[in-house]
């Protein structure tokens, strides 16, 4: 018995050990979650110091125009959803903002009457997407869905097949541009135009190639119409802006003015963005 008595309380003892050991992980891994959402409430702070009261969202924040890198072409500018941090927002994960889906596309008239505006287009974007054609796959590369008029606005030229047309936007058609990068990944020393590739599973023909000025993805550009776009990721998010901007006839520009003008198209166009995001969204509009 009275050893009965002994292995019974070794084995409260234990149980009672594991208990304190169980509570000290949750309480650790609480205070880990706390932490991390305090130091997330802090940075959007920093970000964008007390919201829209002090108008720093409104202006597209210090911090928005900073990166000034070129998007896609020389003479165009992104202005994306971005986390506090200033990363762009990756819709695939955690993030989603549902009040924010729509408002790219309705503020596209307010962004064309700027000075120094040439053109916009409102896009989807979802940095390394998987494109396929057979056994060869993109690395590193972005899908994007695009209307007729991204083209123009991204300063992106066709110099194989066409480009996308109303109708390939209207119908849904699963017609697909390539920039030159994702062409010769997918079709090495081939005409890819004509062939099929394989975007999220679906299949798209692949009706002309783009050329490929985008330093920010290396694994190339993939461009499919923005009417297909909830059959490849099931579900609209918010959409990026990009613009061109105006240069005017018969003037030759520097690189740094050019790059000076592209600033200012920017900030004001996440100006505009901000100034109609919900308060206490956590994300914000940055130009790229």
């Amino acid at each position: 018995m009275g050893g009965d008595g002994t292995v019974k309380k070794k084995r409260h003892l234990l149980l009672v050990v594991l208990l304190g050991l169980f509570l000290a992980a949750l309480a650790g891994f609480v205070s880990f979650r706390l932490g991390r959402r305090e130091g997330k409430t802090e940075g959007k702070q920093e970000t964008i110091k007390g919201g829209k009261t002090e108008g720093d969202r409104e202006a597209g924040t210090e911090e928005a125009g900073e990166g000034g890198g070129k998007a896609f072409g020389s003479g165009s500018v992104e202005v994306t959803l971005c986390l506090p941090d200033g990363f762009p927002c990756d819709f695939s994960t955690e993030f989603s903002a549902p009040a924010l889906v729509p408002l790219a596309d309705r503020l596209v008239p307010e962004l064309e009457k700027a000075e120094g505006t040439a053109a916009v287009a409102a896009f989807y974007r979802r940095d390394n997407g998987t494109v396929c054609h057979g056994m060869d796959a993109l690395q590193g590369g972005s899908v994007l869905g695009i209307g007729p008029d991204f083209l123009a606005a991204a300063d992106l030229r066709v110099e194989k097949g066409r480009g996308l047309t109303e109708r390939d936007v209207e119908e849904g058609r699963h017609a697909a541009l390539l920039d030159g990068r994702a062409a010769q990944a997918l079709f090495p020393g081939k005409d890819p135009v004509g062939g099929t590739v394989e975007v999220e599973g679906r299949l798209y023909q692949v009706v002309g190639v783009v050329d490929s000025p985008e330093p920010r993805t290396g694994g190339g550009l993939t461009l499919i119409p923005e009417s297909t776009w909830s059959e490849a990721y099931q579900y609209e998010e918010p959409k990026s802006v990009v613009l061109k901007i105006a240069e005017p006839a018969g003037e030759s520009f520097m690189e740094a003015e050019r790059e000076v003008l592209r600033r200012e198209s920017g900030v004001h166009a996440a100006r505009v963005l901000n100034s109609m995001v919900p308060e206490g969204e956590e994300l914000s509009y940055q130009m790229q």
